[in-house]
């Protein structure tokens, strides 16, 4: 136990597997909107970037709702910490393949990821147990 009543072994495992969980899911929506982009003529193209957008962001809430039920506290850190290295993973990926600069689609981009990592932990930390029924 830490200092702050946080276990970090369990703090690195939550957010080691809500960040496994979000790059996965973030790849499987992509690889589907990808399908439906070729499936579909009438979608423009200026809309894909948005759609990205959403997409990274659902992805992160979910890794990070993931995550904060695998720890049971700290939803707002462990949140935070998994939208901010999942944003990462996307920002170097992101770099390595293309020589744009940062635009305001990457703050967009990274404000989003942030705010649904932590819209993520709260309510993965705040998530109520199973309801039974006698």
């Amino acid at each position: 136990m830490s200092d702050f009543g946080i276990d970090k072994g369990r703090v690195v495992k939550a957010v080691a597997i809500g960040v496994l969980c979000s790059v996965v899911l973030a790849v499987l929506l992509t690889c589907l909107f990808s399908m439906m982009l070729n499936m579909m003529s009438g979608i423009p193209y200026g809309i894909i970037d948005y759609v990205m957008v959403a997409i990274e962001g659902f992805s992160v809430l979910i890794g990070a709702y993931i995550a904060c039920v695998i720890a049971k506290s700290k939803g707002l850190i462990i949140g935070a910490l998994c939208g901010a290295i999942s944003l990462l993973i996307v920002f170097a990926v992101g770099m390595s393949m293309t020589k744009n600069n940062i635009g305001l689609l990457t703050v967009i981009r990274s404000a989003v990821m942030l705010l649904c990592g932590v819209i993520g932990g709260i309510m993965g930390v705040n998530r109520k147990d199973k309801v039974r029924i006698k």
